[in-house]
């Protein structure tokens, strides 16, 4: 009945009102459109969601937590009726849902056709005779951030060939070179480093439609955390703060909250699953993994059986999940940087993007804790930074920290010869003493000094000890690090020679 209606409604209007049916217009994705916007809207008010479509086409957004989500639904709407990624756009400008920050956001407007289009699992199309037909999954090209959503989960299980397999667009991050759009990111470190309150403030700007949060550019959408480990009254009370450091009076729409405190792991799992697909949720925050796990954390059959069963049906709705972690103390000897998780490493080997968080300068009132980036399955790692939280009864703050040389020359996410240019920019020193600071190898320095005398980065000063010489440089870290060899100019080029773990 619906299909035999939507065909009679398509051909009315075509029939009536021919004269108004304009161009189709042309592809944004390489997806031409069979229909006229004209035609989708006459196909859309036929269909069996005809009145959720005439109250988000007419601007009404009462169903929905924020505008972003009544965005979100209407672009999921019509999506099934057109994967041309112009006119999605050009049909939501003749909405009355249409607003300044989609006009003049392009990476908004992009990201909410990216994740309608991701989300699609049938779409519309004609046959010869105008009947109504549902393509559905495998012979759909649909463009998406990951092919996860259309190639994993409940699909048919079959050889395709490379050559007929949709090429993806550009690859997506919530945060720049480091939260990964649809896949998992852990952060983890030392208990007091502020982790829960990092991902916190996180999730405000993500949710908050921050144009970038510490100096990294944000793709926003509506954000759920769930909470393993602390009450709702504690955590409204750190969003609120948050908030407050940032000039806002309340936390973002878009922001929702979850505690799982009393509720097996199994359950909360589901019930953050079902509200994701409710409110069109891009990002969940799971705090933290130890009592979410509710198994041994050294056990690799507790660690994947938990990825599967609890972490993957998330991906497959392409949802992006940040896993807030622990790790175990320092045993003497040990380098705070070599500490991974705490537990099995299948904890981050099944995750796409490791960060460790490390306390450097607690102070009165305020905290600096420096993220570096451990693994990178898709791309270098990110150059590691700093951000100190300041601290109020009221507000709680975030500032981005550059990390100077003698900092960056102790990362271990640097390579050997970076760390050695970096130590020397303090002044002349001995390879031993090198080796101290940047907590390599005496022979790894070495070999490093090598390779940069051949360059004529290094010179000897003339100072033997020990029947070894004092070097120094002999042009200063910042040109031999970042010099752009294609324009002369000064950029950060040190990235490109890091290889991801």
């Amino acid at each position: 009945m619906i299909r035999e209606r939507s065909q009679e409604l398509g051909t009315f209007y075509t029939r009536h009102f021919a004269e108004h049916v304009g161009k189709r217009p042309a592809s944004a994705n390489g997806h031409h459109s069979e229909l006229t916007n004209e035609e989708i809207i006459a196909l859309v008010k036929g269909a069996k969601n005809a009145a959720k479509f005439e109250a988000l086409w007419g601007g009404d957004t009462s169903g929905y937590a924020s505008p972003s989500e009544a965005d979100q639904a209407l672009i999921s709407l019509l999506a099934f009726y057109t994967q041309d990624e112009t006119q999605l756009d050009s049909l939501y400008r003749s909405s009355g849902l249409c607003r300044e920050k989609w006009l003049k956001r392009s990476g908004y407007r992009r990201g909410t056709i990216e994740k309608a289009l991701s989300n699609l699992t049938e779409t519309y199309t004609s046959s010869d005779d105008g009947a109504r037909m549902v393509v559905r999954n495998g012979h759909t090209t649909l463009p998406s951030p990951s092919l996860y959503k259309v190639e994993g989960r409940g699909r048919k299980l079959e050889a395709v060939r490379f050559s007929e397999m949709v090429v993806p667009g550009p690859r997506r991050y919530l945060l720049k070179d480091l939260v990964l759009a649809a896949y998992v990111t852990l952060l983890y470190g030392d208990g007091g480093v502020a982790k829960s309150l990092l991902a916190l403030a996180l999730a405000v700007a993500v949710a908050g439609d921050f144009e970038e949060w510490l100096g990294h550019k944000v793709e926003s959408c509506s954000v759920l955390y769930v909470d393993f480990e602390l009450d709702s009254e504690e955590q409204a009370r750190r969003v609120h703060q948050l908030c407050r450091g940032q000039g806002f009076d309340t936390p973002p729409e878009s922001l929702l909250y979850m505690s799982a405190l009393g509720h097996p792991a199994r359950e909360a799992f589901a019930a953050a699953l079902e509200a994701c697909k409710e409110h069109g949720v891009g990002l969940v925050v799971v705090d933290s993994l130890g009592p979410a796990l509710q198994g041994d954390a050294e056990a690799a059959r507790d660690v994947i059986g938990f990825f599967q069963k609890s972490i993957e049906p998330f991906r497959a709705e392409g949802i992006a999940v940040l896993i807030i972690d622990h790790q175990s103390r320092l045993q003497q000897g040990q380098s705070y940087q070599s500490k991974g998780a705490f537990g099995s490493v299948f904890k981050t080997n099944l995750a796409r993007s490791v960060i460790q968080a490390q306390a450097t300068e607690p102070g009165e009132g305020t905290l600096t804790v420096r993220l570096r980036q451990k693994k990178h399955n898709f791309g270098p790692l990110a150059e590691p930074f700093g951000v100190k939280l300041s601290f109020t009864e009221e507000a709680v703050s975030l500032e981005a920290v550059q990390l100077d040389a003698s900092e960056l020359a102790e990362e271990a996410t640097l390579n050997a010869t970076d760390r050695v240019k970096l130590a020397l920019e303090n002044g002349p020193a001995f390879p031993w003493e090198i080796a101290e600071h940047t907590g390599l190898a005496v022979k790894t320095v070495k070999n490093a000094l090598t390779g940069l005398r051949k360059q004529e980065v290094v010179e000897p000063t003339g100072e033997v000890e020990n029947r070894t010489e004092q070097v120094r440089l002999s042009v200063p870290a910042s040109l031999s690090l970042y010099r752009d060899a294609g324009t002369g100019m000064i950029a950060i080029s040190t990235r490109n020679e890091r290889s991801s773990s």
